[in-house]
């Protein structure tokens, strides 16, 4: 089974894109995390993950929400592959199944 579950923040303004006929849209979370070391001080951390929503998702991510905003996003996990120069590289890019916006918004 492949299912994620996540809570973060916008990074940036997700960037929306049409590709073969249909949208993706492409974002970043930020995704914080406390931990207590063995003294019991917690300890901040913060990953910074790639996300991406396809068609309805993705119009409706890019339409609705902005850098800072805090999102709860269930996906599953993909692996991209592909070569440069001599190199074969990879990422983890998290597919966005179901989301939601967490908290209430502030106007700036």
């Amino acid at each position: 089974m492949n299912i994620c579950c996540f809570v973060g923040k916008l990074v940036a303004d997700p960037e929306l894109k049409e590709t073969n006929n249909t949208y993706v849209v492409n974002f970043s979370l930020a995704v914080e995390d406390y931990r207590k070391d063995k003294e019991g001080e917690k300890h901040r951390r913060v990953d910074y993950l790639d996300f991406e929503a396809w068609d309805t998702g993705a119009t409706t991510i890019a339409k609705h929400f902005k850098k800072g905003e805090l999102l709860a996003i269930e996906a599953e996990a993909r692996q991209h592959k592909w070569v440069s120069g001599d190199q074969k590289r990879q990422k983890v890019v998290f597919r966005v199944k179901t989301f939601k916006a967490v908290g209430c918004r502030t106007e700036n």
